[in-house]
């Protein structure tokens, strides 16, 4: 911990450095549009049309008003948002039937009724004649393929079969209503047992239990089905060594208001290590003849006791009161289904108000998507959103390595975007063991996820294993309890997780700050390091342990002299950017050749706006940040009618963009900075969470010269995105679009020449910036002092 006990700061943009969007012009057409074949096109086109014509007639005279869908393949090349609106004017016809994305390049259409689809079918006619706009052209020849849509059918049922059938949801209540009341009426028919299982407020999921061949051959053709699966059973096992060894009990001390973890798990022993530490209250959904309280009081242990266990202050944290929330029975005797997991986590979350750290440490052996995100990790979003929670999240395990195949990605469920998903590193080596010491365990499951989202998003202590010469599993594992008050030792993700969670509880039970679990994320991962020892590029790096190893509770919250955290939270609209031409950088930092120097750690979390029905398209909202160095401030001209901010920055440039590093520098993996150095290109990925950590020593000499010769001037810049489909909702819906985010940035002097923390906060005054301490518990403060 520093020796001084220097808080980290927030700071507040002013109110001139909020600016307006400023607009584009228009461009030439881009070089895949075929302007001979638009005619041919538009003429396939209306065939498929026509015969959703005839099924639109069809379905009326049975009184049947649920909506058809065509699935439009998208060419490859016209991914960008700019052309899914093309393809989007063709087919919203005054509302917006652009209802969902499949994969990757498929976006699916809906058709409400014969007169919207005679709009289409005009719009799209329009395209064949001398007449029509390069928009009409462009969103033709972005179209590949086009036909009805069939249901995705996943399974081959038998009579013990449970599924899991998810309808579409049309982004409309009433036409959503017509379709369920069909649905429903339609299992009524046919004698289904069907059941309405609650994952979020957007997908429309039930499911069906004992369905014979004969039903499930009907039921494959109703309309209004997107996908038919096996419903996902969950299992979990636990073989744990027990251990003779004491560990001295450790008792709530008076005068402390402990925070309270909820343990989503098997429940928790009420073993004299744990029980001073119960809540009062517990939840359970299963009889006590049911339940094996295993698994959740190796994890409660490791919560409370990890750092004793293991004889090192991996988080610094000390207790707090656990909830005991059994959401799992033991799978020995009874089954469990993902939609029951899902309701209880529900239930257990929205009946604790006050208990805002949950712990899940529990999974499926199936691997996300390469795209689509699993219907377990939405509902775990809605699940935080809706309760203002911070889920922690297991990786998942896998077995792969005893068979010296490739490592599984990311279970489903572990895909969850608002959550903080963690994987596991090898706590130490032994003669049989895989793993090097404080790299990857060989079980932790690695990213990326859906979209390339970056998962897990950081790594703790889990455990090693080896193989001994009869390929047997060795574990080296770590430690905790089991139900009879043992010490126990195991390996797993499933332990790994609540050092994070222990983390994430002690900042909040130290702040003096409304619970923000955006704010937790980012100073979790902002401090996360990789271990010396990882010796991989970056992109394994980020692959199998997501940003590093996060720092323990007191170390994230307070700075040296020599360098300073600052914190920027803020609410982003559509339209507004923010642009800081007096960024704080300390002006001290320069060497006796003139240049810039020293290291910078940006992290930014952001609060997406997500969307169930798009597929790979799930986060809707973006966030891009700038920083870096200017030569002076320009008047700008107002009498151009695309230009709406009169101050602007000559001779910027982004110290956070790659170009400006050497080759070695990115490839590197000996020299010092390597355990902290994050060199990404994010491109135009929708990242909820972005992190850089720079060296300005690693600029090339061409790009120091330009960018980094004193004196300049530095600034901050940040703006948000949106995809097409969010825009149009938005619009129509007469709303505008933001997102919450979460800037952290510490700025190092390596060199320790000076004070940088007196520096730069004399700046902030110098420049008329807002800007506080984080606020530290009284308690908290005293005991810190003490």
């Amino acid at each position: 911990m520093a020796e001084e006990n220097l808080p980290i700061k927030f700071f507040q943009k002013r109110q001139k450095d909020e600016r307006d969007t400023e607009g584009g012009g228009g461009g030439k057409p881009p070089q895949w549009i075929d302007a001979s074949s638009v005619g041919e096109k538009s003429i396939y086109i209306r065939q498929v049309l026509d015969n959703v014509s005839h099924s639109l007639a069809e379905k009326v005279k049975r009184n049947n008003y649920i909506p058809s869908v065509v699935k439009l393949k998208v060419n490859s090349d016209a991914l960008a948002k700019t052309y899914r609106r093309e393809i989007g004017n063709l087919f919203n016809v005054g509302k917006l039937n652009t209802i969902g994305v499949s994969g990757e390049d498929e976006v699916l259409i809906k058709i409400d009724n014969q007169e919207d689809l005679q709009k289409m079918t005009e719009k799209i006619a329009n395209a064949g004649n001398k007449y029509s706009s390069q928009s009409t052209i462009t969103g033709i020849c972005a179209i590949t393929n086009i036909e009805e849509f069939k249901p995705q059918v996943n399974v081959e049922p038998h009579e013990s079969t449970i599924l899991k059938v998810k309808l579409f949801n049309y982004g409309d209540s009433s036409l959503n209503s017509v379709l369920t009341k069909e649905f429903e009426k339609y299992c009524k028919k046919y004698q289904l047992d069907f059941k309405n299982v609650p994952y979020s407020g957007e997908l429309n999921i039930y499911r069906i239990n004992g369905i014979t061949t004969d039903a499930f051959n009907e039921l494959k053709d109703f309309d209004g089905i997107q996908l038919i699966a096996e419903m996902p059973t969950y299992d979990i096992t636990l073989d744990e060594l027990t251990e003779d060894i004491t560990i001295p009990i450790k008792q709530p001390k008076a005068g402390i208001n402990y925070p309270v973890v909820g343990v989503l798990d098997t429940g928790i022993a009420s073993i004299p290590h744990l029980q001073p530490w119960l809540h009062n209250e517990n939840i359970t959904y299963y009889p006590d003849d049911d339940v094996d309280k295993s698994h959740g009081t190796f994890v409660a242990g490791v919560l409370l006791y990890g750092d004793e266990l293991e004889g090192k202050e991996y988080t610094g944290f000390e207790g707090c009161k656990l909830l005991e929330a059994i959401v799992m029975p033991d799978t020995k005797k009874q089954q469990i289904t993902e939609d029951e997991l899902v309701q209880q986590i529900w239930d257990a979350v929205s009946r604790n108000n006050d208990v805002k750290v949950w712990n899940l440490s529990l999974g499926t052996n199936r691997e996300v998507d390469l795209y689509e995100f699993s219907d377990f990790a939405k509902a775990l979003d809605e699940i935080q959103e809706q309760n203002n929670v911070l889920i922690c999240k297991s990786v998942g395990n896998c077995t792969n390595f005893k068979l010296n195949a490739p490592v599984s990605r990311i279970a489903k469920s572990a895909d969850t975007v608002r959550g903080l998903v963690v994987g596991s590193l090898a706590h130490d080596k032994n003669a049989t063991d895989i793993a090097d010491k404080h790299n990857p365990s060989p079980f932790s499951r690695i990213g990326r996820g859906p979209s390339h989202l970056i998962k897990p998003d950081v790594v703790h202590i889990g455990g090693n294993v080896g193989l001994d010469v009869s390929n047997n599993i060795v574990l080296n594992p770590v430690k905790s309890f089991s139900p009879n008050g043992q010490i126990a030792k195991q390996v797993g993700t499933s332990f790994s997780t609540p050092r994070i969670a222990a983390i994430a509880s002690g900042l909040d039970a130290m702040l003096n700050e409304s619970f923000n679990p955006t704010l937790l994320k980012a100073l979790i991962i902002h401090s996360a390091k990789y271990p010396e020892e990882m010796k991989m590029p970056i992109v394994e790096k980020i692959k199998y342990a997501g940003f590093g190893l996060p720092s323990n509770i007191k170390d994230i919250l307070f700075n040296e002299p020599n360098e300073i955290t600052l914190i920027l939270q803020d609410t982003l609209e559509k339209g507004h950017f923010i642009d800081i031409l007096d960024f704080p950088f300390p002006q001290s930092m320069v060497d006796e050749d003139g240049y810039f120097y020293g290291e910078m750690t940006v992290t930014l979390v952001t609060s997406p706006i997500l969307e169930v029905s798009q597929g790979a398209e799930y986060c809707q909202s973006n966030i891009d940040v700038m920083i870096g160095s200017y030569d002076e401030k320009v008047e700008r001209d107002m009498s151009n009618p695309l230009i709406k901010n009169p101050i602007g920055a000559g001779g910027r440039q982004n110290i956070l963009a790659m170009t400006n590093y050497s080759s070695r520098a990115k490839k590197d993996i000996e020299m010092p900075f390597a355990a902290e150095r994050m060199l990404v290109t994010y491109g135009d990925k929708f990242q909820p969470v972005k992190k850089w950590s720079v060296n300005l020593d690693e600029f090339t000499e061409g790009n120091k010269e330009k960018y980094l010769k004193a004196p300049k001037n530095w600034y901050l810049k940040v703006e948000g995105l949106y995809r097409h489909f969010m825009e149009e909702k938005c619009e129509l819906e007469d709303r505008t679009p933001s997102q919450d985010f979460c800037l952290i940035i510490t700025i190092k002097d390596t060199k320790k020449k000076g004070n940088i923390y007196n520096e730069v906060t004399q700046l902030l005054d110098n420049f008329s910036f807002i800007h506080s301490n984080v606020k530290i518990k009284e308690e908290v403060r005293i005991r810190l002092n003490g």
